[in-house]
């Protein structure tokens, strides 16, 4: 089971990053959070089949299609017009990896000293690169810091129902 769900999160980023997508790109489509569509693709325990049913309509197919492994992505031509719109912009994008960077961005930013003593995440958006603050939620900030274990470098308070973020003191 659990390398069927691997093979599925695998699909469902291959075929975003084959359109050129972004994952906010996605998340506009299909309209789930953030949060749920990065699960998807990078989430533990098992994948959510009304979800990737979402996911599976923005390239025009039905859940079982698109999980078949014999189906192959589908042509421009045959996207659902909302897709198609979005895929066009991004056809003369070339192929982003900053994805792949944005751990390593957003820790350059907690030890560049730029940040106030007290921090949200929009203000580590803020002082991310302009392609990756239009196409990302500040949300993706905070999976991130959760994610990758930043509690070296900051720690995390609140004030109300925000996150106020500060500077772990060496």
């Amino acid at each position: 089971m659990n390398s069927e769900n691997s093979r599925i999160r695998l699909l469902i980023k291959r075929y975003r990053e084959h359109f050129k997508f972004s994952q906010n790109d996605i998340v506009k489509l299909t309209g789930l959070t953030q949060s749920a569509y990065s699960s998807l693709e990078t989430g533990k325990g098992n994948i959510d089949f009304d979800k990737t049913n979402l996911v599976s309509n923005v390239y025009g197919l039905k859940v079982w299609e698109f999980i078949n492994p014999k189906q192959k992505v589908p042509t421009l031509d045959s996207l659902p017009n909302a897709t198609k719109k979005i895929a066009l912009k991004n056809k003369s994008k070339p192929k982003s990896n900053y994805d792949l960077d944005l751990p390593e961005k957003i820790k350059l930013i907690l030890q560049s000293g730029r940040l106030p003593t007290k921090f949200t995440v929009n203000d580590i958006k803020n002082l991310l690169p302009e392609n990756i603050q239009r196409d990302i939620n500040a949300s993706r900030i905070t999976t991130t810091i959760k994610r990758v274990q930043f509690e070296e470098l900051c720690e995390v308070g609140k004030s109300g129902k925000s996150k106020l973020y500060s500077i772990r003191k060496k």
